[in-house]
């Protein structure tokens, strides 16, 4: 993480804290990232001006890693955990990110799909699928995702959260059937295949 926070200073990217050191204790000092933090929130309840700003932010982080040493030969470094609770926001709009403690080389569509779920698809979600794929387009076309990846984002996002319950399983959070991330697991799988179709559509 350390490493990270360097390598987005060094190439300006603006939308992230500074590593400003450690105290006598060992611990992290960062520098403060103005905006609002967001907890009161379920997912689906974003507009698009909202869903563009998180798109816009997402390739930005994306793109100032891509192709440098510290990508280790992946596309980017992913966030890992880029959910609305993990923004800051300003004016009702996400500029910046913070929690980079589960960053790690890997896929673009792995922040993505974990991105898109947890703003927009989900077991709780009232508003029409219909809506919501809507706004899974305008993520996809703002970030630059292209057709070819897209046509299977259901199953990617269904093992992506898969890959979130196995993580807290190997922590020691067993996460039980019945619970939360095993009903959005089941409810991602019975929509993928709609999910893909709304997104085939749209192509």
């Amino acid at each position: 993480m350390h490493r990270l926070l360097k390598h987005l200073e060094d190439v300006g990217f603006d939308a992230a804290p500074r590593l400003l050191g450690t105290d006598a204790k060992g611990r992290e000092i960062l520098s403060f990232q103005h905006g609002e933090n967001r907890t009161d929130f379920r997912a689906g309840d974003w507009s698009p001006a909202q869903i563009t700003a998180a798109a816009q932010l997402l390739r930005r982080l994306h793109d100032a890693t891509a192709d440098t040493p510290i990508a280790g030969g992946e596309e980017a470094v992913c966030h890992n955990d880029f959910s609305p609770l993990n923004v800051a926001f300003v004016d009702g709009l996400p500029v910046s990110a913070f929690d980079f403690d589960q960053a790690a080389p890997g896929p673009r569509a792995h922040d993505l799909a974990y991105s898109a779920w947890l703003r927009l698809l989900g077991a709780d979600i009232a508003r029409p699928l219909d809506r919501q794929l809507a706004l899974l387009r305008t993520f996809l076309d703002v970030y630059g995702f292209n057709d070819e990846y897209r046509r299977s984002f259901g199953g990617r996002m269904v093992a992506r959260v898969e890959a979130e319950r196995d993580m807290h399983d190997r922590a020691g959070r067993v996460t039980s059937p019945g619970s939360w991330l095993h009903d959005e697991i089941a409810w991602l799988s019975q929509h993928a295949a709609a999910i893909d179709r709304g997104l085939e559509s749209s192509s």
